[in-house]
């Protein structure tokens, strides 16, 4: 047992690789004399398959039984490439298998099994009969099993794949492009890409033709087919022609044709059943770039836009250039969340500049949204809805998104069917708060929250705080709804207060409008008395651009402070003079915004600002709170830093106010 032990230890690698094969039963045995094996390990089909005679044994003869060492001894001594048969007879039936064994390395061969007249015979004979070199991976590309042909040559090379990632495997110069195939691949589409080429020129020492197949098992698609083919080849195949027909020759992602044949794939999917969303994009002042950089610069531009938001997509999310600077995404089983995810992920990805010759751009981009089945199905009918929607953007200050809605083309322009509905939003019981957790960092407890605007509209549905607050705000109606949520919280409090539930804050988010009213600290106030709310319970959350006028701002937040209420600045870091009212006013909270969290490993500019706002806060007795919090390596790095709070859908979404009350106070 103690010998097993340490063959398991010493091969654990090979125990990793054997258990990623969902079709095979797998042992590896190393030769330790002339006709003498021992078992190094072996995966979780392999008891399944075969009656054992002893697990934990590490002599071959006494692992196996007699009948079945007896012929997987003679297969294995004969260190042929070729698949072999192994019968064993059980009480019930003869069980017949076929067995390949694969050299790995110090003497030690896998000997992989599959049990004859199953349901992955046919995956097995098409991979396995197929005279040019096949690699399968699994949905991360990661090597689960190469066919004969691939082990002939590798023998030849000293190599073995499994285990390997497919992607560390390739030529950089290929990388980006085998990616956008394997994406669509596990889509459940073939393609052909005309040339491509491994590290160490293994298994062809010229860059050779790669066709991709999804592998499906159980009716599944679990990984890839890789086959491995003569460049020539490629010429003789029509799905290359297709391949190449697809791709936009200047950035090489999917463009207008492939859009048209993917979205019928879509609609002939009987799986498909789920909403679709079309995200068109637009870049803001394209043409002053041409201008000013010349037509060669702004391909260049456009090269580097495209490859920076092709890193957005996944198996559900497909980008493509639709027209010269217009580009879309096409998300599927899309929810709201996925998509205002995916929406603000491309705004976010363009706060960074791009550089042209030592210089920095800004790129911004404005985007409209049209929804499957909702606004029709027809591709051109989906792409026009979203460019009505795109339109209005532009006409309300670009760099945002929205939906498309019927009356598009008379809300947007003039905004007035928008507005006439928001003005009556409070009165037929429209508006909603849903609550965003606020995690403590240092004992993973919830004892905050942040107050969000949500409107379900009678005539247009759900309608995105991206497309309505604008219009509050130039209305003037935002005062009347931040009035409104007010009341909510504290009437919310009130009610929790009554029942039981324990003290939590609640932060508010307060237009700039709204602050600057002379009444705004006595609302704050009224609303307090009028459901005896605890003013250590309530926090009012405002932007730099509230504060522009110095002692106007500092007597609002005076008054506030000496109610009691805390007072947060939210998107720390954004403005252009955060530090001055650190030190100029009373405030409490500083929420560093988002955007500086989400390259939080990946930028080491981003690392320094965040340690300087938290070192510094610390120094002047502020509580910090992340917000946009998505990975665990961000949470590890704020707490390395001693950030106090953070929030983000790492920990939940925006939700509603009864969903709130059963998950975090309803034991």
């Amino acid at each position: 047992m103690k010998k097993y032990k340490e063959n398991v230890a010493q091969f654990a690698d090979y125990h990793q690789i054997i258990q990623l094969n969902p079709f095979d039963a797998v042992v590896c045995l190393r030769k330790v004399g002339t006709k003498a094996f021992e078992v190094v390990n072996f995966n979780d089909k392999l008891p399944s398959f075969l009656t054992l005679q002893d697990v934990k044994a590490t002599n071959a003869e006494q692992f196996f039984t007699e009948q079945c060492w007896l012929q997987l001894s003679n297969i294995v001594q004969q260190q042929l490439n070729l698949e072999q048969r192994l019968e064993i007879c059980t009480e019930h039936k003869v069980k017949t298998f076929a067995v390949r064994v694969q050299h790995l390395e110090n003497s030690v061969v896998a000997v992989i099994l599959r049990e004859l007249q199953n349901e992955v015979e046919p995956y097995l004979q098409f991979v396995e009969q197929h005279v040019c070199p096949v690699l399968t991976t699994d949905l991360q590309g990661r090597i689960i099993h190469q066919n004969v042909a691939a082990t002939s040559q590798l023998l030849k090379e000293q190599q073995s794949l499994i285990g390997q990632n497919i992607f560390s495997l390739l030529e950089s110069k290929y990388i980006d492009e085998f990616k956008l195939l394997f994406a669509k691949t596990i889509e459940g589409s073939a393609f052909g890409m005309p040339e491509c080429l491994f590290k160490q020129r293994l298994l062809s020492k010229e860059p050779f033709y790669l066709r991709t197949h999804p592998t499906y098992f159980n009716g599944e698609i679990i990984g890839v087919h890789l086959f491995v083919k003569d460049a020539t080849s490629f010429m003789n195949d029509h799905q290359a022609f297709y391949y190449l027909a697809l791709m936009d020759e200047l950035t090489g992602i999917w463009n207008r044709k492939a859009l048209k044949e993917q979205w019928l794939q879509h609609l002939n999917d009987k799986k498909q059943n789920k909403q679709a969303a079309i995200i068109l994009m637009d870049i803001d002042r394209f043409k002053k770039f041409n201008e000013s950089l010349g037509e060669s610069k702004g391909d260049e531009l456009i090269r580097m836009f495209s490859q920076r938001l092709r890193e957005l997509c996944h198996s559900k999310c497909s980008f493509y250039r639709y027209n010269s600077d217009e580009f879309i995404f096409v998300l599927k089983d899309a929810t709201v969340d996925k998509i205002e995810q995916t929406s603000n992920a491309i705004l976010d990805a363009l706060k960074q500049p791009f550089m042209i010759d030592g210089q920095e751009y800004f790129i911004s981009v404005s985007i409209g949204i049209s929804l499957s089945p909702a606004d029709g199905k027809d591709l051109e009918t989906l792409i026009r809805k979203a460019d009505k929607a795109l339109f209005s953007v532009k006409e309300h200050g670009r760099s945002h998104y929205r939906y498309y809605r019927e009356d598009t083309t008379t809300i947007f322009p003039n905004e007035a069917l928008m507005e006439a509905h928001l003005r009556r939003a409070i009165e037929f019981n429209e508006l909603s708060i849903h609550l965003q957790p606020q995690m403590d960092l240092a004992n993973n407890s919830i004892n905050s929250f942040e107050a969000l605007l949500r409107w379900n509209n009678r005539k247009f549905g759900f309608v995105s705080p991206a497309q309505f607050i604008p219009i509050a705000e130039a209305s003037g109606l935002i005062i009347e709804i931040g009035d409104w949520i007010i009341d909510e919280v504290c009437r919310y409090q009130k009610e929790w207060q009554m029942n039981g539930y324990r003290p939590v804050r609640i932060a508010i988010n307060i237009s700039p409008k709204q602050f600057r009213k002379e009444n705004f600290a006595r609302k704050i106030k009224a609303a307090l008395k009028k459901y005896n709310v605890p003013p250590e319970l309530l926090e009012v959350e405002i932007t730099e651009s509230s504060m522009t006028n110095v002692h106007e701002t500092f007597s609002i937040l005076t008054e506030l402070k000496q109610l009691g209420v805390y007072v947060s600045v939210d998107d720390f870091g954004t403005g252009y003079s955060s530090l001055s009212y650190l030190k100029r006013y009373p405030i409490d909270i500083i929420k560093i915004d988002q955007s500086f969290i989400a390259d939080i490993t990946k930028d080491d500019k981003n690392e320094a600002i965040i340690k300087a706002i938290i070192s510094m806060s610390h120094n002047l007795g502020l509580e910090v709170v992340a917000e946009g919090i998505e990975e665990l390596s961000q949470v590890d790095f704020l707490k390395r830093h001693q950030c106090q709070k953070g929030q983000g859908y790492l920990y939940n979404k925006p939700l509603p106010v009864e969903t709130i009350v059963n998950k975090y106070f309803v034991s």
